[in-house]
């Protein structure tokens, strides 16, 4: 069961972790903003340790008790990425690379039951562990118990072996199963129908330096090593749909404005059609300077990467995951979609009129 001291204990660590992500990113108002890799190496030497400390030993079997834990690791991200508070959750892993917190912390269980079975049986803590799996057999609480709850209650199946019987050799083979699981659990939550915000993530190939381009779903993607900033942020935003554009922005309820069904967030510009990133940087041509923008952005993609496709060979939804799969080319690719999202920044969003009634509609966010 849960005690005030469980509670207390877990919010002691989120407190300490969180001090010390503030302070790494306190850090750009003297050097700068931090670069992807360098701040995610920088998490996991200073702030995972206090994340995953002690979750060998005590368990998630309460998942509002990790809840803390985990607001400090999507928080961190979603500064480094330079994306808002709405933003996704599942790319926040797929794009850095890193694992969920909660999964990292059932790997890390099960790394220490592969050390428990391994050590000499004369030793105080192999005495433990054999107590455990005696207490579990007999359907007595335990630590073994709580493990296999904790392995059950993950968002996909997992077949423990009898930890009676279970061999190191077993244990890896449940850690590779949760990391499959895990993978294939993220690329769901990326492809799920339902959440149409991620389509520009979708079926696209990260780049290899010495083969063809693959399909990886964790994985610290290739853009984030653009070197400015404020282009790196550009791009990461249109891609996890954290933008400025009507698409996104006239999803949200402020300003005692309702939420805008999407067949009506058209663009300011031309008005006929839905403002999307792919739109706003490929479709529009409401504004010449917008339009010269995007020739001479093309000129330069076929100049540099002469075996791009033509726009027109494809939709271009399709297009722009096209043209980010490139690492020769990605830096052009940032600052274009910096230069579009402050020319689209620069004229006031088109909110269609609204009938009076819907300003007693019920607030809430899809």
């Amino acid at each position: 069961c849960v005690t005030s001291k469980d509670v207390a204990d877990q919010k002691k660590k989120a407190s300490k972790a969180r001090a010390i992500a503030n302070a790494m990113l306190g850090l750009e108002s003297m050097v700068g903003v931090l670069p992807p890799w360098e701040a995610r190496k920088m998490y996991m030497a200073h702030v995972d340790p206090h994340l995953t400390h002690g979750c060998e030993v005590s368990l998630d079997v309460n998942l509002d008790l990790l809840k803390p834990l985990e607001d400090v690791q999507t928080e961190f991200l979603r500064r480094i990425l330079g994306v808002n508070k709405r933003s996704l959750i599942a790319p926040l892993f797929t794009e850095t690379g890193l694992v969920p917190l909660r999964f990292r912390r059932v790997i890390l269980a099960l790394t220490h039951l592969k050390y428990l079975l391994a050590v000499d049986n004369d030793r105080y803590v192999k005495a433990a562990a054999d107590d455990s799996m005696l207490l579990l057999d007999s359907g007595m609480p335990s630590w073994a118990m709580d493990l296999r709850y904790v392995i059950d209650k993950l968002p996909f199946r997992i077949v423990l072996p009898n930890l009676i019987t279970i061999t190191p050799r077993m244990v890896d083979g449940v850690i590779k199963s949760v990391n499959a699981g895990l993978r294939a659990y993220l690329q769901w939550s990326i492809d799920n129908p339902d959440s149409p915000k991620l389509y520009l993530l979708r079926g696209r190939l990260e780049p290899e330096k010495d083969s063809a381009p693959v399909h990886k779903t964790l994985q610290f993607r290739h853009y984030l090593n653009v070197v400015n900033p404020k282009h790196r942020k550009a791009l990461t935003q249109l891609l996890l749909s954290s933008h400025c554009l009507a698409l996104e922005r006239l999803r949200w309820v402020e300003f005692r404005r309702p939420r805008i069904d999407r067949n009506l967030r058209v663009c300011r510009f031309c008005k006929t059609e839905i403002e999307s990133p792919e739109h706003a940087l490929l479709e529009c041509t409401g504004e010449l300077e917008l339009v010269q923008l995007r020739q001479d952005f093309l000129v330069r993609m076929r100049k540099d990467l002469p075996g791009l496709r033509p726009l027109n060979s494809m939709p271009t939804a399709r297009f722009f995951t096209h043209m980010i799969a490139y690492r020769e080319t990605i830096s052009l690719v940032a600052k274009y979609a910096y230069k579009v999202t402050q020319f689209f920044e620069a004229t006031p969003i088109y909110v269609p009129p609204l009938p009076l009634h819907w300003l007693t509609l019920p607030r809430h966010n899809d």
